[in-house]
Parts: C-alpha cells; structure tokens; sequence
C-alpha cells in the first residue's frame, strides 16, 4: 500500500523538487546534472548547476536542516549515482515512465524527451553560447539537437486538437519515440564518454568548430506536481506528521506522509481528488500508528 522511499531515489528526489517548486522536472534534473559532470568547462559548478534549475532563484529554507536535505539528496544522492555513469560498463538511460497510447500520454512522453535532451546540454555548456568540444562530443551534440527537435514538433503536432491522429498513427509514434529515445541514450553517452577521455588526457580529436547550443531552448512549461492546499501537519495518537498532497499530470493526487524521523512514506496508487488522499492519511495514521512512529527515542532525548 505504501513504500518506505529512499532520501536518494528518484522517488525521493521528485517529491523534494515538488516540495521546494522546482521548475525542472526531474528528468531534465537528472540529465542537466550528467551534463555538468561531463562539460569541459574546468570551472563549472554543481552548485551553479543546482541553481540554474530554479532559474537562479534559489527557494527559502525554513532551517539549515531543510537546506541539507535537498542539496544533500542532489549532491550526495543525485550526483554520485550519476558520476558511476563516467564509466562505459554502466551507460546512462533517460526515465522510463508508464504512458497511455492516447494523445496526452504521449505528448507528455514527447516533452519529457525533449527536456531532458535539453537539460544534458543546458549542464553541458552551463552559461556559455558555444563549446570547443571533442569531435565526437561535437557531433552527438548535433545528433541531440536533431532529436531534440522531433519530440518538440511531435509535442507541438499531439497537443492539436484539430489533426486528427488514429490508433495505428499513434501506435506508429509511440515505437518512433522509443527508437529516437534509444538513439538520444546513445549520444548522450558517446558525448560523456568523449567528453571524460579528453579531460583524462587522452587522445582526443577536437571539433574544428564551436558548438552551438542555441538550437536547444530552455523549456518554460509548468512543473509536473502542484502542492494540494490540504496537505497539513496532522496529529493522532500523540503522533504528529506532516501530509504532503501532490497533482500528478493525470489529474490524480500523491500522498506523501513524512514522519518525525523525517522517513518519506508514498502510497503507490494515486488518488481521484485531493480529500481522498487526505482522509487516507488520516484512516493510516489512526489505524497505524506504529507506522509513524520512527525510531524509538534514545533516553538521552526524553524530558
């Protein structure tokens, strides 16, 4: 029913972004942070990186405690998992989401896509135009961008209401996006890999020209969750916790409850509205409260 989430799972992680009103959705968080480790740039910043995804406006913590969370789950979570993908043996895949065949489900797969293409070259090239890249990196970047502008006409083409599109058209797209994901995949990884053998020294052709990056432009769409006004602190049995609500893109709710160890526990199914979730909590915290108990209290922490 519910699943203990790990503070470094992208479950985790998503639900953090939520919280903390992020703009970038986790996909393109996770690709613009692989852009980072690999960019050329000698001087750039995970931090700078972090950043950018709130589009330079940080969001306020209420504690250092809160601060430590997030940059703890991005840099000690996020990061490191990513950084193991430097190594051939272990390539970097993009988000596996479940999509319905119809035309919403697959547009949302299309602007997926073309985020996180965009944010690997967002981490990439940080706040500069043009890169002198390997020759290699060089050219998967322009493969990206070609791809990048498929699933941007393909998002553009199913949010028109007024083509009409068939079961089999559909069908016929949902296979195109997985090629062009596993071709996307592919030179994600080539640039990575170009990019990590030339800061190692090794021999490396470089591109005889700059690449350019201004054919990808950054994605200003809303963020994927909004924050359910019913999400609240609530105490029963003398246990206190806080309820966080969340819409997903399907018009359904996620329920979060976080308890005074500060353990994340996500129901795995969705529900149809907001008060659902809450009134789920509610039965779940009066019917099992042991569940939210955390650890138990050393004797040094009782007054």
């Amino acid at each position: 029913m519910k699943t203990p989430t790990s503070p470094y799972s992208d479950k985790a992680i998503a639900l953090l972004l939520t919280r903390y009103k992020c703009p970038t959705p986790l996909g393109a968080v996770r690709t613009a942070l692989l852009g980072n480790i690999a960019s050329p740039i000698l001087d750039a910043s995970p931090l700078a990186t972090i950043e950018s995804l709130w589009r330079g406006q940080m969001p306020t913590f209420e504690s250092g405690e809160d601060a430590e969370e997030l940059y703890g789950a991005l840099l000690r979570g996020l990061w490191n998992r990513l950084a193991e993908h430097q190594s051939a043996r272990n390539p970097f895949r993009l988000l596996r989401e479940p999509f319905e065949l119809t035309r919403p489900g697959l547009r949302a797969l299309a602007l997926l896509r073309k985020q996180e293409i965009a944010g690997f070259v967002d981490g990439l090239f940080g706040s500069e135009d043009q890169l002198h890249l390997p020759e290699k990196a060089h050219q998967s970047v322009q493969k990206l961008a070609e791809v990048h502008s498929m699933f941007a006409a393909a998002a553009d083409l199913l949010a028109d209401e007024t083509k009409p599109a068939s079961e089999q058209e559909l069908k016929a797209f949902a296979h195109h996006a997985q090629q062009m994901t596993i071709i996307a995949e592919e030179h994600i990884n080539r640039a990575l890999q170009s990019c990590r053998r030339a800061r190692t020294r090794h021999l490396e052709q470089m591109a005889a020209t700059p690449t350019d990056r201004r054919a990808f432009r950054r994605d200003d769409e809303e963020p994927p969750f909004v924050e359910s006004p019913l999400s609240q602190d609530i105490t029963r049995n003398g246990v206190t916790v806080q309820v966080q609500i969340y819409g997903d893109e399907e018009g359904e709710w996620i329920l979060e409850v976080v308890d005074r160890d500060n353990t994340s526990h996500v129901w795995d199914e969705h529900f149809r509205t907001d008060a659902e979730a809450l009134a789920e909590a509610i039965r779940a915290l009066e019917e099992e409260p042991m569940e939210f108990l955390g650890k138990p209290r050393s004797t040094g922490d009782v007054h």
